[in-house]
């Protein structure tokens, strides 16, 4: 098939397009089809998009397919700068889907193209590596490795897609797997990245887009910062604690957002006392934390105790 695809013109490539869209159509339960019946339209259908833009939001639609020897082979019809401009395109937009990841590694190992540096592909980056999974016959990429640790310390996209993750690692790890967040932590101790930026930026994510307590608690525990961390993001935590006692006055009234409003305040002062303001800043929130002593317990005496 790929002799045939690579004889066809760009014309004849779009006019056979209807014609493959009509047969999977079809087709009642695709799901169900023979796999060899699947790849044969699968490589019918790649091999027949004109433009690197026609064939990212063909990956895109159908990003769950299982990639393999065939795709290698539809994908070298193309010049490598079509290829490349592709790897581009599926980087910017990539996905939870492993194959499309799988793809856009290969584009880059094959073309030489730089490698994709939106959050989308970080992230799909991570838990790629996370998974370990062996590539498909003549796919290009992945890395060795007992762990995520080590397939990290392994790779080559390490050094160009670790300090995107530390830049904005709370787009990353809040709500998301702990080992996510732990895998960082790691390379930050073997010195592979700033713990100290990592914490920065983090907490500067954190103030400008504050979490859901369930998503911060964990996060908090991970990182156990030390007193001079601690101090050294007093001001994200101190806008931190003002958004939170605001939270507890509004008195489960939902947030403007509809993402903070309504929480449970049990976990807001969770939230409160893992952040630890001090004295201090405490200091700053009197107005807050007179308000608060009219709510009911517990609020209450967290209040007196912060005003103490």
């Amino acid at each position: 098939m790929v002799r045939e695809l690579g004889g066809l013109t760009p014309r004849e490539r779009v006019l056979a397009q209807a014609g493959l869209l009509g047969y999977r159509r079809s087709v009642d339960d695709w799901r169900g089809a023979a796999p060899s019946r699947k790849v044969a339209l699968s490589a019918a259908e790649l091999g027949c998009q004109v433009t690197p833009a026609a064939a990212a939001a063909w990956l895109l639609r159908h990003r769950y397919f299982a990639p393999g020897t065939w795709t290698v082979d539809v994908l070298r019809l193309y010049p490598p700068s079509w290829r490349a401009e592709l790897a581009a395109r599926l980087g910017a937009r990539a996905t939870a889907s492993d194959t499309v990841y799988t793809v856009t590694e290969h584009l880059v190992h094959d073309t030489g193209c730089p490698v994709p540096a939106s959050h989308e592909f970080v992230l799909a980056w991570l838990f790629n590596r996370a998974k370990g999974r062996a590539r498909p016959a003549g796919m290009l990429g992945g890395v060795p490795g007992a762990d995520l640790p080590a397939r990290l310390r392994a790779d080559a996209f390490t050094p160009v897609l670790l300090p995107l993750a530390v830049a904005r690692p709370g787009r990353l790890v809040l709500g998301r797997p702990g080992w996510l967040l732990g895998a960082l932590l790691t390379l930050a101790a073997e010195g592979a990245a700033d713990r100290a930026e990592l914490v920065r930026n983090l907490f500067t994510d954190m103030a400008g887009a504050p979490p859901r307590a369930a998503h911060a608690l964990p996060v908090l525990t991970a990182l156990a910062l030390t007193p001079a961390e601690h101090a050294g993001v007093a001001p994200a935590r101190t806008a931190l604690v003002d958004h939170l006692l605001g939270l507890l006055r509004k008195d489960g009234e939902d947030g403007e957002d509809g993402t903070d409003g309504g929480a449970d305040p049990s976990e807001v002062l969770a939230f409160l006392r893992a952040l630890a303001p001090t004295p201090d800043e405490n200091a700053l929130m009197v107005r807050h934390h007179r308000a608060l002593l009219k709510r009911p317990e517990p609020v209450a005496a967290y209040a007196r105790e912060a005003l103490t």
